[in-house]
């Protein structure tokens, strides 16, 4: 968090900031250009993707939009119906944190979608993966070259650390690429409360 809440607090010091020029950015922050941001179905989905839209937004950065199915064996559900349910998530997501008048559709190959957000050239990407959730995610983030690894947290344990065991935590742990940990606002009660039983079928749970 402290690349976002330094580059919205150069904002705040240079009210004259062009949005459409983030040219004075490139001196100041690490040089990046590919996002990927790891979504499950649960609403902490909403807080990764408004940080990572933010942030892709303000370094002229590509952004992969990721969710996994889990490939677990001992979890009955239609994986076409799971792979539709992602791709219905990612739109949401996509079209809430961009305005759809600036977004143009991109061709793709497999799973999900791409788009074009408006004149500075951001290209957003949809990806839909089934296997091991936590591989899954690092596995992406080495193809698609990402800079930074965005996921949720479902909450921190007694001494401040991530829940042990949380794909979260192992993400952090085995990805080889820098990773932010998106706390949510909204972190009271259980583990994905409030998700229908069907939603939780598949669902890759970060």
């Amino acid at each position: 968090m402290w690349l976002l809440s330094n580059v919205l607090s150069l904002q705040s010091a240079f009210p004259s900031y062009d949005k459409d020029n983030s040219s004075w950015m490139e001196s100041l922050l690490p040089k990046m250009r590919t996002i990927l941001a790891a979504v499950d179905q649960s609403h902490h989905a909403h807080d990764v993707m408004s940080r990572a839209a933010e942030l892709a937004v303000l370094l002229r950065n590509d952004l992969v939009v990721l969710s996994v199915i889990n490939s677990d064996p001992m979890k009955q559900f239609n994986i076409v119906e799971e792979q539709n349910r992602f791709a219905s998530l990612h739109r949401e997501l996509i079209f809430k944190h961009f305005p759809e008048n600036s977004l143009s559709v991109e061709p793709h190959n497999g799973t999900g979608g791409a788009y074009k957000y408006g004149t500075s050239g951001v290209r957003i990407q949809s990806r839909i993966l089934s296997g091991n959730v936590v591989d899954k995610i690092c596995e992406c983030a080495e193809e698609v070259n990402a800079d930074i690894v965005l996921v949720g947290s479902r909450g921190l344990g007694n001494i401040g650390s991530l829940v042990l065991g949380s794909v979260s935590e192992r993400v952090v742990h085995k990805c080889q690429r820098s990773v932010m940990v998106v706390k949510g606002e909204r972190l009271e009660g259980s583990d994905w409360q409030g998700l229908s039983s069907g939603q939780k079928s598949g669902a890759a749970r970060i």
